[in-house]
């Protein structure tokens, strides 16, 4: 998913707290080590691909359980 159509998917309410979707937007990244990097941050590992983008952790459950322990 690109950033635009995250951007659509937010402003057409899509059942994300608004920290929530702060946070997945923050979190996509151009390079698979980048995400990984925060991966680390968020004591998860790997990275999966959201588009052309990358996001942190094995895969987005994964991730939304992980930033939920970051708050």
């Amino acid at each position: 998913m690109n950033r635009f159509a995250l951007a659509l998917l937010l402003a057409a309410g899509v059942c994300l707290g608004s920290s929530d979707a702060r946070a997945q937007a923050n979190d996509m990244f151009p390079s698979r080590t980048a995400a990984e990097q925060r991966a680390k941050e968020l004591q998860c590992s790997g990275a999966f691909a959201m588009g052309k983008e990358w996001m942190p952790c094995q895969n987005f459950d994964v991730y939304e359980k992980a930033v939920s322990q970051e708050k």
